[in-house]
């Protein structure tokens, strides 16, 4: 079997965007650290601490290491290493760190989601629409299951979301292609499923109102689209919020009023640091002679 190259094998693990970034970093780490192959953990904790003295950016740092990391891990997979010098090595995060939106979602991933056929008809347009309210609104578990009848408004197309402890109150657009199958939930589905007197939107196969286990429960057998990547409700609402301010440009403010965060640094930790910028922050710390 031939041996796969750096690229397949960034490719395969990664999203496009990633791996390209990877392959760029781990090409200028090789090239200025020509003996890399054989290094051990203090060489690669020296290097980190000099990429510490010339950028003291944690995400950026974070960004190199992770590179590295998956060097190491193709010369393993391939033969060329038998053991990992840097597996253990992390850089200290901290509250004020920025999200790393690598390991998130873009809006064609998500939609996959959609995807998932269910055992029993009536979980299929249950599950479209919970399904729905995460990917499109970003809402978390928390606030998905205490939904009520009361918080859909289908002739103006919006949910009003109530305010927590640590998210505030707004109400959402709902995109077009949600309203049919939430009208259709809501008239024929829901009823035929409820067991109980509740008013809570979403019900469990039992037709009591939806845990936040029971949202956790959904996403599971989805996992397997994404192996090399956390899947769950958190990291969906997450990829929602990145994608809001760096697929659709919204502004920081747009965007803090959509997600619900208090403070507009929360936002600000979702703003994806731009690949051209990156490449020219290792270019000049770190020049090829």
């Amino acid at each position: 079997m031939k041996t796969p190259t750096l690229e397949m094998f960034l490719n395969e693990m990664l999203t496009t965007k990633t791996a390209e970034s990877y392959l760029y970093t781990i090409n200028h780490f090789i090239k200025t650290n020509p003996k890399a192959k054989r290094y051990k953990f203090k060489e690669v904790v020296n290097y980190m601490e000099r990429v510490n003295q010339k950028q003291s950016n944690p995400q950026y740092r974070i960004r190199i290491l992770s590179a590295i990391k998956k060097y190491y891990d193709y010369l393993i997979i391939t033969g060329q290493r038998s053991d990992h010098p840097c597996k253990k090595l992390n850089i200290k995060r901290n509250s004020n760190q920025a999200i790393q939106t690598q390991d998130l979602f873009s809006s064609e991933e998500l939609e996959l989601l959609l995807q998932r056929e269910n055992r029993y008809w009536f979980l299929e347009l249950r599950n479209q629409v919970l399904l729905g309210l995460l990917i499109y609104q970003g809402l978390s578990s928390e606030e998905l299951i205490r939904l009520e009848l009361k918080d859909i408004d289908l002739d103006n197309g919006t949910i009003y979301v109530k305010a927590s402890k640590n998210l505030n109150r707004r109400t959402l657009e709902l995109k077009p292609k949600q309203i049919i199958p939430l009208a259709k939930y809501i008239d024929e589905v829901r009823p035929k499923m409820l067991m109980m007197r509740t008013d809570i939107l979403v019900l469990n196969k039992l037709g009591k109102p939806f845990t936040v286990d029971g949202v956790g429960s959904i996403i599971e057998p989805l996992k397997c689209l994404f192996p090399d990547r956390k899947l769950n409700p958190q990291t969906i609402r997450m990829s929602v919020i990145c994608n809001w301010l760096n697929e659709r440009k919204l502004t920081l403010e747009q965007t803090q009023e959509l997600a619900g965060h208090k403070w507009i640094g929360t936002t600000e930790k979702y703003i994806k640091s731009d690949a051209k910028n990156e490449r020219e922050l290792i270019n000049s710390y770190f020049p090829i002679d």
